[in-house]
């Protein structure tokens, strides 16, 4: 027994870039999740849930579209609600800058 090509449904391929996978990770982590909803067998919807709140995309999405489109509002929500400028790896995030301060031209000896 295996699966039969005959009913599975394309989506297409895409490859997230690593803005949108810590995007992703960063709004599944705090309760954002977005996912396809069938409207045909060659469009969907976007389902977004927030805090167990479920609205779905008005427009409909073709094949390959729905994955980018998915990303977008992944972007979205995480630039909306993460505080975080810009998305980065979530290594380069934990990285903290320290900053010098400006040294007073008194001259002292500790």
């Amino acid at each position: 027994m295996g699966f039969s090509k005959k009913n599975s449904i394309d989506m297409g391929n895409y490859i997230s870039s690593v803005r949108e996978q810590a995007a992703f990770e960063w709004c599944i982590n705090n309760g954002i999740y977005i996912s396809p909803k069938p409207k045909s067998t060659t469009e969907w919807h976007l389902s977004i849930t927030i805090n167990g709140k479920t609205n779905v995309s008005p427009a409909a999405y073709k094949k390959v579209d729905i994955w980018k489109q998915l990303y977008t509002f992944y972007l979205y929500y995480y630039n909306k609600y993460s505080g975080i400028e810009e998305v980065l790896p979530i290594v380069k995030q934990q990285k903290k800058e320290t900053k010098v301060s400006k040294q007073s031209n008194d001259k002292q000896l500790f």
